[in-house]
């Protein structure tokens, strides 16, 4: 009795191994369409600055309610650094604001800008790549709220800033940038395209 009980266990658990492995590669098989699925964003790289406001506008709106990060900063921010999304890493890789890869994947080799002891210099650097400009925006977000490894709050006036010049100050003193007149830039641009008209302070 015992031996044919054995016979019988075996091709039942053998039977039970082929469904587990069959759960699991369809389930892979699942993830890797749902992954590859999604396109990236597409832009052109002659889109008017009118038109580059009014396709971030509402991320940057979103992520305001949410953190209480000007928007206007962050359309600044988005257009300032990305030539209003004529720079190649904008309208091809969606990465707005040159954020530099933490990882070996999605990410793109490309020259950028760099002020050292007051001279331009370009260096090549690994940028992050998002499928769409609201990506880019939410990651841009995350790394003022969160700040940087050696202090996380390093930019918690940004968020506590009750105006656009405070807000963009509070970045320049977090060492944001490089650029000495990066807060004086932004400023600039704010008030030339009223981009103030989007911020809701509460």
């Amino acid at each position: 009795m015992k031996k044919k009980k054995q016979k019988h266990t075996k091709p039942v658990i053998i039977g039970l191994c082929m469904s587990l492995l069959a759960i699991v590669a369809l389930v892979t098989i699942v993830f890797f369409l749902q992954d590859h699925a999604k396109e990236r964003e597409a832009h052109s790289p002659e889109i008017t600055t009118s038109e580059f406001i009014k396709k971030v506008a509402p991320a940057a709106k979103r992520e305001q309610q949410k953190y209480h990060i000007p928007a206007s900063i962050t359309i600044a921010q988005a257009g300032l650094e990305s030539d209003w999304g004529k720079s190649k890493l904008a309208y091809k890789y969606n990465n707005l604001f040159g954020i530099k890869a933490n990882s070996k994947k999605h990410r793109v080799r490309m020259y950028t800008t760099e002020n050292v002891n007051g001279k331009d210099i370009y260096v090549k650097q690994y940028f992050q790549t998002y499928d769409s400009w609201a990506d880019s925006i939410a990651a841009h977000t995350l790394f003022i709220v969160n700040g940087t490894k050696d202090d996380h709050h390093r930019f918690k006036k940004v968020m506590s800033a009750t105006n656009y010049k405070d807000a963009a100050q509070a970045l320049q003193d977090g060492g944001y940038a490089t650029d000495p007149d990066y807060a004086k830039k932004l400023i600039y641009d704010i008030q030339k395209f009223h981009l103030d008209k989007y911020d809701e302070f509460k």
